[in-house]
């Protein structure tokens, strides 16, 4: 079960894995190679239940993804933009979940959790990624990415947002 595995555990299954592990070529090597690489990134969020390479049937390498709470873009805005000078990006894909764990706290629950620990902390107006419209989260999403100045103009045009249902397994996407 998911709640036994330990960090000892997944360094035992490292050393499996490295027994059949071939080198992954380095970005040297394709450059020299002219080797292409995923043109699409892939913004999700990191509950396992919403794995893109599983949602997506991806292959190695396929595209680059980012995860994190929510699949929320504001806090991956400056890995978006690096990611996208060394690569390059020509999509843009966002993806939402339903049964997001995001839906089941409010930020001044969390807010209360970390005033607990820490009675100086200031809080009052962090973001810890509360939803409670996934549609409307997945639109806000996109309106941010294609309203930044860092983000490049062509790649801007690129950018769509999907909701997930982790039932169906349908992905649907939101427009814009």
């Amino acid at each position: 079960m998911a709640d036994k595995i330990t960090v000892e555990a997944l360094l035992a299954r490292n050393k499996t894995v490295m027994k059949t592990h071939k080198p992954n070529p380095t970005f040297q090597y394709l450059a020299e190679n002219q080797i292409p690489v995923g043109k699409t990134l892939v913004i999700s969020c990191a509950d396992p239940r919403s794995d893109p390479t599983y949602i997506l049937n991806l292959k190695f390498a396929e595209t680059a993804i980012l995860r994190n709470v929510g699949g929320q873009v504001k806090p991956l805005l400056n890995d978006i933009v690096a990611l996208d000078n060394l690569l390059v990006f020509n999509q843009v894909m966002i993806i939402h979940h339903t049964d997001c764990g995001t839906t089941h706290f409010t930020n001044e629950q969390v807010r209360s959790v970390v005033l607990a620990r820490d009675p100086g902390a200031k809080v009052e107006d962090v973001d810890y990624g509360e939803i409670s419209d996934l549609p409307g989260s997945v639109s806000r999403d996109v309106e941010f990415l294609r309203g930044r100045k860092e983000v490049r103009g062509e790649l801007k045009e690129k950018i769509r947002g999907f909701l997930y249902d982790i039932v169906t397994g349908e992905l649907g996407e939101v427009v814009v």
